[in-house]
């Protein structure tokens, strides 16, 4: 199978390498809007370098890659779906709930795979706490996560909303899509957010509303200095809690006066850690080898831009209430 790559910044060559290392794959060719940065990359990892994205698009590849700033997402996966192309592209999978619509009809409509660079579901540490809260007996009532950035400085295009489509667009798209990976689908959420250090809105506290009934909260903002842990997830169930913190750490209680058990996952390689590799196995070697249905879908993609832009509308209207049909 032949896969493109738009985009060879570090997320394009972090997968240009696992790409690479499946042997079931080809890494056919490169494009960036730098063709001079393409064309040192292709040469890097022996492959071709393509002028555009249209030229990529017009190639025998089979899927391609899109790893490029977040407003360009939803554009590109548009172009990629009708030149008939799979597509994985890093999350968001837009910065426009229409962006977002078009890309699951289109999705629909041709039957092609569309992923979404949703790596924390595949990051063992996710992965072991989905197990623990997914038990019969956990009964899952709240979740609490925190993620920060120490600031948004360097690069300097982090406070740029032509490139991001904003805050919540960058970092905590994660965690709004942890929070449905966790508990499942959100019926209700209001935020309240502000511009506190920078021109853009920088902090936010979000409550949700699953349709199981739990609830909980996000807290996330862009100025906390780089204070770890910078990502801290707790999940409260019948008298039973599981803390994660970064994709390192992991603790369970398993009721009152239990033994508190504890993983510890800092020291596994950098894409095993993160869930990148094994993202990389499940759309390849489960899904489109496999027919396995995809944890990373398009709809996952879409719920999340639907969350977002919900966030917006929400702080904008001072932490109005908003309804989703369940």
């Amino acid at each position: 199978m032949k896969i493109g790559i738009i985009g060879v910044g570090n997320m394009g060559r972090l997968h240009a390498g696992l790409i690479q290392s499946n042997p079931r794959l080809e890494l056919y060719g490169m494009t960036d809007m730098n063709v001079a940065r393409a064309k040192e990359a292709a040469a890097a990892f022996g492959c071709a370098a393509f002028d555009s994205v249209e030229a990529l698009l017009a190639s025998e590849a089979d899927m391609v890659f899109i790893t490029v700033p977040n407003t360009s997402h939803g554009p590109l996966c548009v172009a990629a779906l009708q030149a008939g192309k799979h597509v994985f592209v890093e999350k968001p999978l837009a910065t426009e709930l229409k962006d977002a619509e078009h890309i699951r009809a289109l999705q629909a409509q041709t039957g092609l795979h569309v992923f979404v660079g949703y790596n924390r579901r595949f990051a063992p540490v996710y992965l072991e706490a989905k197990r623990t809260v997914s038990q019969p007996d956990f009964k899952p009532a709240n979740v609490n996560i925190i993620q920060n950035d120490g600031d948004m400085q360097n690069p300097a295009w982090l406070t740029d909303i032509a490139m991001t489509g904003g805050f919540m667009y960058d970092t905590t798209v994660h965690f709004l899509d942890m929070a449905r990976y966790l508990l499942g689908d959100i019926t209700e959420l209001r935020a309240l957010g502000e511009a506190s250090f920078y021109p853009i809105e920088d902090n936010f506290a979000v409550q949700l509303k699953f349709k199981s009934g739990a609830f909980g909260v996000i807290s996330t903002c862009g100025h906390a200095s780089w204070i770890s842990p910078f990502e801290r997830v707790q999940v409260v169930g019948d008298h039973k809690s599981v803390i994660t913190e970064e994709l390192d750490s992991y603790r369970y209680s398993s009721g009152l006066g239990a033994v508190v058990e504890g993983k510890q996952y800092a020291t596994l390689e950098h894409n095993v850690k993160w869930g990148y590799a094994q993202m990389h196995d499940h759309m390849f070697n489960e899904c489109i080898f496999g027919g396995a249905s995809p944890q990373n879908s398009v709809d996952d993609g879409y719920k999340v831009v639907e969350l977002i832009e919900a966030c917006y509308e929400s702080a904008k209207a001072g932490g109005s209430i908003i309804r989703f049909d369940a």
